[in-house]
């Protein structure tokens, strides 16, 4: 070897690294997507759009994905991106720009496209027998209702406004024509298409309460709310005091539910015995249809309304109460119920309720200074005063008793 020189290492030049394309960084990415490894798959998004800017499939699925787990800002970058190239393909980005949007016009423009092209996309399906026409007809079931109830809070918001601005000199509110009324045949025409395209989601129901209690039809709202409860909720067991009760109010998913899925479990796995594998794939979908149901906000806007709707506060505390057993680290939910056994002069169970919840409020570090405290310490208030009222009440009938026992012996004499 000749001194100061390397020797060569064997086998000739190296060949180029294999060049990954951006078709294999979205397949990575969909497979991170399956693992939950939210970052890896933006990652490959990002490199697979930033290889192909044009494809909308990629665009799609990554402003989807920024949609959910952020920045928002890129995510409506991305979007409004994808719908310059396709803008009559894919409602998905629509709907997440209607969620992302500030400006309360452009979002309800954007669930509006979003829905013309689900309504296509649908149409499409069931003229084709498609198996995808049912899926969509759920889809297009949520985005009518969603659209709808974006028309009823702005126009909610912009009366208020209204009324805020526009006063007499002594004071009181101009009447004028109410913006809700404006919107309301349109409302209602969206959620009758929401209905007839999935008779059984509960949520067309709700939205209809909800925009006839803002018109002030509240004997309506609480029967188009008792409707879609109907489709969710079962009777409950249990009356106001907790004893054993019959058939009155709607109860929440509680012992009456529990027994007959507890039966109807046995009797799947008795069919699995006898049937042996052929019927596991059936039973797991007969599982995740059972698994599925409104959401826990949706729940929770559900009790609202019970306590607006309703002269009894049976079902709104069932309701809540099943919120709590479900997940007990959401303030809101035993700040209703405090106001449901408060509504229902239920004070001690009020009071006691209020106490928990604001002792969840301390570990979640709210301060005195925060909204939520300030709105636990009102009614804690008004708890007390009811709480002291009725005990004064108590005293004084107790006084009158014995005062007119006094008296009737007097006569007697």
């Amino acid at each position: 070897m000749t001194k100061g020189k390397r020797a060569k290492k064997g086998g000739g030049p190296r060949a180029p690294a294999a060049r990954v394309t951006a078709q294999q960084l979205y397949e990575q990415a969909q497979l991170a997507l399956q693992y939950n490894d939210y970052d890896s798959a933006r990652t490959a998004l990002r490199k697979a759009a930033k290889m192909d800017p044009k494809n909308v499939e990629y665009l799609d699925a990554l402003g989807a994905l920024l949609a959910e787990i952020g920045p928002e800002d890129e995510a409506i970058e991305v979007l409004k991106k994808s719908v310059s190239l396709s803008p009559e393909l894919g409602y998905e980005k629509y709907l997440y720009l209607g969620q992302l949007l500030e400006d309360p016009n452009q979002a309800v423009a954007a669930i509006r496209k979003g829905v013309q092209v689900l309504q296509a996309q649908h149409a499409a399906a069931q003229a084709a027998s498609s198996s995808a026409a049912a899926g969509l007809s759920k889809v297009l079931s949520g985005a009518l209702c969603s659209l709808s109830e974006m028309l009823l809070h702005q126009s909610i918001q912009q009366q208020q406004e209204q009324e805020g601005q526009q006063t007499q000199p002594c004071g009181e509110k101009t009447p004028g024509r109410s913006l809700v009324q404006a919107v309301a045949e349109e409302v209602d025409h969206l959620l009758a298409l929401a209905s007839a395209a999935d008779p059984t989601s509960p949520e067309p129901g709700q939205a209809l309460a909800s925009l006839r209690y803002e018109q002030g039809r509240t004997a309506e709202a609480l029967e188009a709310l008792r409707r879609s409860m109907e489709l969710w909720y079962t009777p409950s067991n249990k009356d106001e005091e907790g004893s054993e009760g019959g058939d009155e109010g709607v109860g929440r998913v509680g012992p009456a539910r529990a027994a007959a899925a507890a039966a109807a479990d046995e009797d799947e796995e008795m069919a699995d015995a006898s049937a042996g594998d052929a019927s596991k794939d059936s039973d797991d979908s007969s599982e995740d249809d059972e698994e599925e149901g409104p959401s826990y906000e949706f729940r929770l806007e559900c009790a609202k309304l019970l306590l607006e709707l309703d002269e009894t506060t049976t079902t709104a505390i069932d309701v809540l109460e099943g919120l709590i057993e479900e997940d007990d680290r959401v303030p809101d939910a035993w700040h209703l119920l405090a106001l449901s056994y408060y509504s229902g002069h239920q004070y001690s169970e009020a009071a006691a309720v209020l106490a928990k919840g604001q002792a969840l409020l301390t570990s979640l570090g709210a301060g005195p200074g925060d909204e939520i405290t300030g709105i636990f310490a009102d009614l804690e208030s008004a708890i007390q005063e009811a709480m002291a009222l009725e005990q004064q009440q108590q005293q004084q009938g107790a006084e009158v008793a014995t005062g007119g026992g006094v008296v009737g012996e007097a006569c007697g004499q």
